[in-house]
C-alpha cells in the first residue's frame, strides 16, 4: 500500500498537477469562447444598426456579391437615424473571372437608408485588370443601389502612363463601362505620339 501511494505521489508532482489544472482551465475557456462565437451575427448586426446615434470605429467588412469579393474598411462611422456618415472610406473589389481589381478611396462618405444612395467625396481609385490599370479621381461619386450605377456628377479624371481623359460628368456600370455623358477631352502623354 505504501509503495502504491509513493508511486502515485511521485507521478502527481506539483508541476504535473499545475499543468493538468492549466490544461483543464484552457479547455474550459476555449469551450466558452466557442459558445460565444456561435452568436447570431446577422441578428447582432441588425440590432446594432437600429440603435440611434451609433458610432463605430475601425470597421472591416467582406462580402461576396455575384461572385466578386467586396472589402470595405472604415475607420469612423456615425449613424443618426437613416443617415450613415463615414470618414476615410476604403472599398476594394476582387472581380471573379478576369482577375481584375477595383480600389476606391474616399475622404468622406454618406449613405442614406431611405434613398439607398451613397455619396463619396474626395474620390481616388484604381481600375485594374490583367492588361492595364487606370487611375481615377473625382470630387464626388454617387452610387445608387437600385440601379447599381456609379455617377460622377462633378467630373471624372482617368489616366495611366499613356493618356489622360477628363470629363465634366460621367457614369459607370457594374462591369466598369464608363459613359461620358457630356463628352470629354483625351490627351496622349506617352512619348512618340
Amino acid at each position: 500500500m505504501k509503495r502504491a501511494l509513493k508511486i502515485i505521489l511521485k507521478f502527481f508532482t506539483f508541476r504535473r498537477l499545475l499543468r493538468l489544472a492549466l490544461f483543464i482551465g484552457i479547455v474550459v475557456l476555449v469551450r466558452y469562447a466557442m459558445h460565444d462565437m456561435n452568436l447570431d451575427v446577422d441578428l447582432l448586426r441588425e440590432s446594432l444598426m437600429n440603435m440611434p446615434g451609433l458610432v463605430m470605429e475601425n470597421i472591416q467588412l467582406a462580402r461576396e456579391i455575384s461572385g466578386d469579393m467586396w472589402r470595405v474598411k472604415v475607420p469612423y462611422l456615425d449613424r443618426e437615424g437613416n443617415i450613415v456618415t463615414m470618414k476615410s472610406l476604403d472599398v476594394r473589389r476582387e472581380i471573379s473571372g478576369d482577375g481584375g481589381q477595383w480600389a476606391f478611396f474616399g475622404r468622406d462618405a454618406v449613405y442614406s437608408f431611405d434613398k439607398s444612395i451613397a455619396s463619396v467625396t474626395g474620390l481616388r481609385g484604381v481600375l485594374d485588370n490583367k492588361e492595364r490599370a487606370w487611375s481615377l479621381e473625382s470630387p464626388r461619386l454617387n452610387w445608387e443601389q437600385e440601379k447599381n450605377t456609379f455617377v460622377f456628377p462633378e467630373g471624372l479624371l482617368i489616366y495611366d502612363t499613356e493618356f489622360l481623359l477628363s470629363t465634366p460628368k460621367a457614369s459607370m456600370d457594374n462591369s466598369g463601362v464608363i459613359l461620358l455623358e457630356q463628352g470629354g477631352v483625351i490627351q496622349w502623354v506617352k512619348p512618340g505620339f
